[in-house]
């Protein structure tokens, strides 16, 4: 563990393997080296969704590119498109779709609990919608929602099913094949753990039948899948110079994935993420998002009325641990957690400790090392 320990939502930390890549010599965009690196990227990827089918994409660029590109390429003027709106990042979906002046419809729910199923099978049943845009993992309200409940509703109107799961995707689970979303996103800089500028997606053989077969020409150069679906095909091509060191980090790092295992590693987010709560809810502090309904990579959770800001950089200054202030209304009395990708039980430790020793300056009664014994059943054995 590094002597500054960075425990915010994204970007995360990164190992030593896949920061010795990004140190490496420039190569070609061009070169054979690195057009046979992306081909093995886009195949470990789509190991990573567990996918058999989909079909990869990976662009330079952040989350919000990829959730701009699915807009921009799959939804036409006169579609009608729903968002179920759990927090900021569900709501950034409907910023975009209305930034293109397209209809948009929101079902709103309180911040910090999850997307009904049974809610939006009774919309669904009012409203034709061409597309419902559905967040996996909302990295502001840290609420994990049911994607496969909600998938499935959206799939029984013939509707796409379009996610993000830019917080989820290689620290929750999600098998892709399985899950039957027509579009799923992701990016390099959270669980993936690799440097930020990479945006993926993987899109389903119906998702690829609507891109083909969309009525209008796509409003855009860079923001336009069918451009970039023969790159895909053949990264001999040229679009765009693409970020080459992000793109082989993020091989590397994906590398690691496979060789740790999909389901060692989901287990070991899970374990990680009950350590946390575990320890947060033996300082006696309450939580943002609903109980059964708590992400594996992010937890929020209140802290003093006011004081969000000061016990954030009392443990950065004081203890070299930073972590994320909350969003919105929550923004000045609660705290976010990342604990994805390469956090392991040394870090929780060291989180945990931190924000008790923290509190305790700022007056809060608790019992000396209660955060860190309420975790042990879950770092136990080694978290890795």
């Amino acid at each position: 563990m590094d002597d500054y320990l960075l425990m915010i939502p994204g970007p995360t930390v990164i190992s030593n393997p896949v920061r010795k890549v990004m140190g490496a010599a420039q190569i070609g965009h061009s070169s054979e080296e690195f057009q046979e690196s992306f081909i093995e990227l886009l195949n470990l990827t789509k190991e990573v969704f567990r996918t058999k089918t989909g079909s990869p994409f990976i662009l330079t660029g952040s989350g919000t590119v990829a959730m701009e590109v699915a807009v921009t390429s799959l939804i036409e003027q006169g579609d009608r498109s729903l968002v179920l709106d759990t927090g900021y990042f569900a709501r950034r979906f409907g910023m975009i779709l209305e930034s293109h002046g397209l209809e948009t419809d929101f079902l709103n729910f309180p911040f910090g609990t999850h997307a009904d199923p049974s809610i939006l099978r009774k919309e669904l049943q009012r409203t034709n919608y061409k597309a419902v845009f559905i967040t996996h993992v909302d990295t502001s309200s840290t609420i994990m929602n049911s994607i496969s409940e909600l998938v499935s509703e959206v799939k029984s109107v013939n509707a796409l099913s379009i996610v993000d799961s830019v917080c989820g995707i290689g620290g929750c689970r999600l098998e892709f094949d399985k899950l039957q979303a027509d579009v799923v996103i992701g990016c390099s800089q959270k669980a993936l753990a690799a440097p930020p500028g990479a945006a993926i997606l993987m899109i389903s053989q119906e998702g690829m039948k609507q891109l083909e077969t969309r009525k209008t020409p796509i409003p855009s150069y860079y923001m336009n899948l069918k451009r970039w679906k023969e790159l895909m095909d053949d990264p001999r091509g040229y679009l765009a110079t693409p970020a080459v060191q992000v793109m082989l980090a993020l091989r590397e790092s994906l590398r690691m994935i496979i060789s740790e295992g999909m389901d060692e590693r989901w287990e070991r987010h899970r374990r990680m993420a009950e350590a946390i709560r575990a320890g947060i809810e033996a300082l006696g502090l309450e939580f943002t998002a609903e109980e059964g309904y708590r992400a594996d990579t992010v937890t929020g959770f209140d802290v003093s009325t006011g004081k969000a800001a000061s016990i954030r950089s009392t443990m950065k200054r004081e203890y070299n641990v930073e972590v994320a202030r909350g969003f919105g209304d929550l923004r000045d009395n609660s705290l976010r957690v990342g604990h994805c990708g390469n956090i392991s039980k040394m870090e929780v430790s060291a989180f945990l400790s931190a924000l008790e020793l923290t509190l305790s300056e700022f007056g809060s009664k608790v019992r000396k090392g209660a955060a860190l014994e309420a975790a042990v059943p879950f770092i136990t054995p080694d978290l890795r």
